[in-house]
């Protein structure tokens, strides 16, 4: 299976919106829903875009709050890339299973720079789109 990171607009109520995220590696595959506000969505678009320009710097994106009583959070942390482009992205799923918080699935997807810069175009229109409509570093 090729490794793959996808968010879909599962809900959306004025300015919040539901994300379904997936991701898949050779070794991995987990989901879960998280919240986010749609600022916040255009800002980790525009925080995606901008680690293209510099992609020898590793940058960490937290959807949602990790800690505390609120909903599942998700979070990716983009690290530097290679010289040939690849990128390593290091995904940290919460499963929403229990009141504790306390179970999470975390692995690496692998990609490419030109994938990543094409999620972080395609983020910034999925908070504009409609209820259904989904993004991913690769087609699935």
């Amino acid at each position: 299976m090729q490794d793959n990171l996808k968010f879909e607009k599962t809900y959306q109520d004025d300015n919040l919106i539901e994300l379904k995220i997936s991701a898949t590696s050779e070794y991995a595959s987990a989901y879960q829903n998280c919240y986010i506000q749609n600022t916040a969505l255009k800002d980790i678009a525009e925080r995606i875009c901008n680690y293209v320009n510099n992609y020898e710097e590793s940058c960490y994106l937290e959807f949602g709050k990790k800690e505390g009583n609120y909903t599942p959070a998700f979070s990716m942390e983009l690290l530097p890339a290679d010289s040939f482009g690849h990128v390593k992205i290091e995904v940290d799923i919460e499963i929403d299973d229990n009141d504790s918080r306390s179970h999470r699935c975390c692995f690496y997807v692998n990609s490419e720079l030109g994938l990543v810069e094409q999620l972080g175009k395609a983020l910034k229109e999925l908070v504009a789109g409609p209820i259904g409509e989904s993004v991913s570093l690769q087609s699935w």
